[in-house]
């Protein structure tokens, strides 16, 4: 042991990087040099499955933190996945009224550290402050997340399920970003990657918690900023008029927004230059925004992505609506219009993912098949990996499920060689018609791969526990 103390620091600390963190923490206990060498690691790397009615773990570590501010300077990564159960069937699409219950946990006390908590929170001198504080006192979840996230300067990655998505972290990156004054708050300067999905209710009405138009725009004037994966509410009108000097994130590579109206969409993409990987979904909510419609524009989409057109090497397009069990909105009063065709042109791009609904554009349920139509005009020609989506579903729509193999088939056994030929896999991943082909084995999905050299996959949807993946 003696020997291992003795080896230069910076060899430490590489061994105890593999090593586990319940043996950190028995190791941090075994003798005072240890305790040294594996507290860093400790707290490098916070990652906690959540639950709203126990705040208990994030108040102890607040209260570490507040403790000991050296310890803030170590913490570089923090996730926050959902451990409620019934939290985690929003990200099956259930809706939050019907699942997801009301918390009362016990009240904080003087031991956990309120007393500094709440003059921490009156020094900084902001607005929201006594909401904060109000919110401290009732042990909400959020704004002790709120008040752990304010104290680590050196952050540079935020990764957070439902339960902690809430209304003081837009109000404390747009105090970091657009507030000069001496607040006392992390000005996230390190930041590099930040997730949050969203909104936790179907309908997040006007004035969502957090992500609003001006909390996007501080999160894409963060420095450092590489990655966002999230959502975000419209403005109320377009153009939008960014609150101060528009955004320039240099280093930004990958973007995940959903419910962004594309011209808003065409804004932001407008002021980046590296963007390697988009994701975009759009979502329909019936009457809750002017700008959220049920009509998505595949032309305008095109002309929005241009910005991005040599850099782009990822590209995920993705449609949903407001379930009609719940919600009450039909399916069938979706529509596209235009073609995707304009992407043939962005030869960097490797990997493309899309509803077979908008592969195959220009809908017309009365005209039925068109024989014209070809699913290979919508990709790029570059592409190596294409995943094809069942999620979409419209009575505009003129094709079933068989149908849309036929397209596919077409494409991989007529012009795959020529149109695409870099294309080495397909990915199907089935949403909706999972158990329509399950009770056949999958073959007829199977045969269309039949005599090409091409790799499949088929993805079900159920399979998946997307709340592991924050």
């Amino acid at each position: 042991m003696a020997a291992f103390l003795n080896c230069p620091t910076e060899l430490v600390d590489t061994i105890l990087e593999r090593v586990s963190f319940r043996d950190l923490a028995a190791l941090s206990l075994a003798s005072k040099k240890l305790h040294e060498f594996a507290t860093p690691q400790l707290y490098s790397y916070i990652d906690l499955s959540i639950h709203r009615g126990n705040p208990r773990p994030i108040i102890h570590l607040t209260r570490s933190v507040f403790n000991n501010p050296e310890l803030a300077k170590h913490v570089k990564s923090v996730r926050l996945r959902d451990g409620d159960e019934k939290i985690q069937k929003l990200y099956r699409g259930y809706s939050y009224d019907e699942s997801v219950p009301e918390v009362s946990p016990p009240r904080p006390t003087d031991e956990d550290g309120m007393p500094e908590f709440i003059k921490f929170i009156k020094k900084t001198g902001l607005p929201y402050a006594h909401l904060w504080i109000d919110k401290l006192r009732i042990a909400d979840f959020n704004a002790f997340v709120a008040l752990l996230l304010s104290r680590l300067p050196d952050l540079k990655s935020f990764r957070i399920g439902y339960a902690a998505v809430n209304q003081f972290l837009g109000k404390l990156f747009q105090s970091a970003v657009f507030d000069t004054s001496n607040h006392g708050l992390s000005r996230f300067q390190q930041l590099e990657e930040i997730s949050f999905p969203g909104p936790i209710s179907v309908n997040p009405g006007k004035n969502p918690d957090f992500c609003n138009p001006c909390d996007m725009v501080a999160l894409l004037s963060l420095p450092s900023i590489r990655s966002i994966r999230g959502w975000c509410w419209n403005p109320s009108s377009l153009p939008f008029t960014w609150p101060t000097d528009p955004p320039d994130p240099v280093h930004l590579t990958s973007l995940t927004l959903s419910y962004v109206h594309v011209d808003f969409l065409a804004q932001i993409l407008a002021r980046t230059r590296a963007l390697k990987t988009l994701c975009w979904k759009w979502k329909w909510i019936q009457d809750t925004h002017p700008l959220n419609t049920d009509t998505i524009d595949l032309n305008r989409f095109v002309e929005a992505v241009q910005p991005i057109r040599d850099t782009l090497e990822d590209l995920t397009i993705g449609f949903e609506f407001d379930d009609m069990s719940w919600g009450g909105i039909e399916p069938g009063m979706m529509k596209a219009l235009g073609t995707l065709h304009g992407l043939e042109g962005f030869a960097n791009i490797k990997r493309f993912q899309a509803p077979l609904g908008v592969l195959l554009p220009d809908w017309d349920w009365n005209a039925g098949a068109d024989p014209t139509r070809r699913l290979e005009d919508s990709l790029p020609r570059n592409v190596e990996v294409v995943t094809v989506t069942d999620a979409f579903m419209s009575d505009y729509y003129a094709y079933d499920e068989y149908e849309e193999l036929d397209f596919v088939r077409a494409w991989l056994l007529g012009t795959a060689s020529t149109r695409t030929p870099q294309l080495n896999e397909v990915c199907y991943y089935l949403d909706r018609n999972a158990s329509e082909f399950e009770e056949k084995s999958y073959e007829p999905i199977k045969q269309i791969f039949e005599g090409t050299n091409v790799r499949y996959r088929i993805i079900k949807a159920r399979d998946e526990k997307p709340w592991e993946a924050v």
